[in-house]
Order: C-alpha cells, then structure tokens, then sequence
C-alpha cells in the first residue's frame, strides 16, 4: 500500500513540475504566435504544419437513402455542423499520430465547446491516423455547434503542450 501510495505522489509531483510545456508556433513569416487565421500555415515546435483548408456549414445530413429519397436524417442537436477541413503536413523525423477526437477543440465564442460529430455523406477523409515524415494528412472534422459570431478552433500537438489557436467568424463559414 505504501508503494502505491509514493508512486501516485511521485507522478503528482512530476506532472507538477513538469507541467504544460510551451508550444513553439509561427506563421508563414517566422512570427511567434499561437493564433492564426483561415488559410493561415501554422508551423508547430518546427515539426508540424497545419492549415484549415475551407470551413462548411451542413443544416442536416442524410443518414439513409432508398430509391434516391432520403428515409432519415442526421440533424444536430445545436444549430447546425460545422466542417473543418484540414492540411497537416509532419515535418518531423518520427511518425506523427493525429486524432481527431484527443487533438482539435472547438469553442464558440462564449467559450463553449462544440459537440464532436460523426457524419458519414459530408466527410470525404476522417482526420485521423499517422502521418510518416515528409508527408501529408488531409481531412475534415464535424461539430454540432450552437450559432455564433466567432469560433476558436484549438490542437494540441500533445497531452503536456500548449494549444494553439484559429479564430474564425460565422461570416468565414460556407
């Protein structure tokens, strides 16, 4: 017990020092920051690059189809789906892993996060897998979002680093 005991303090304490480290993220023209807008490269810790290709905005989705009619939708429990397609490009040396649902975050602007969502017809590619050096993962990402004016759209290159951040208005959304 009392091994179990000082394990879970020396992993208490190890997160405590170690801590969230800093994110090391510039633009196209070498400025440090950690926010960035639609069509904006972000290069991140000089490993990975990330871009939101184009944002959409889906009222509702067919689920299933006979006859070519629709027998049943898939509709959002907010407003409406909004699709982020995206470009990551892993400039590293190792093997870059990407989940959609551990590394992206939405946010409208009141600071609620947007509700992850699996469609099947709006999605050409799921944004999730590994991504060897020198190559590209391009894919979409669905949230059932409430309207709003302005969205943050958050990744995390890992669990312990700092996100950083593309802010979008409704107004950028197609």
């Amino acid at each position: 017990m009392k091994k179990i005991l000082m394990v879970l303090i020396m992993l208490v304490v190890s997160f405590g020092i170690v801590g969230c480290t800093e994110t090391n993220s510039k633009n196209e023209d070498g400025k440090q920051t950690r926010e960035f807008k639609i069509g904006e490269s972000a290069t991140i810790n000089d490993k990975i690059t990330i871009k939101i290709n184009e944002i959409k905005k889906i009222e509702k989705e067919c689920f299933w189809e006979y006859d070519g009619d629709c027998q049943s939708y898939t509709e959002p429990d907010n407003d409406y789906f909004v699709i982020i397609d995206l470009t990551i490009e892993n400039k590293g040396n190792e093997d870059l892993v990407i989940s959609s649902i551990l590394s992206f975050e939405l946010k409208d602007g009141t600071g609620e996060k947007g509700q992850y969502a699996m469609l099947t017809n709006s999605i050409n590619s799921q944004l999730d897998g590994s991504v060897m050096p020198n190559d590209l993962l391009k894919g979409q990402i669905a949230y059932d979002v409430k309207d709003n004016e302005n969205y943050s759209f958050y990744f995390k290159d890992s669990l312990l680093d700092s996100p950083i951040k593309f802010v979008f208005n409704k107004s950028d959304i197609k």
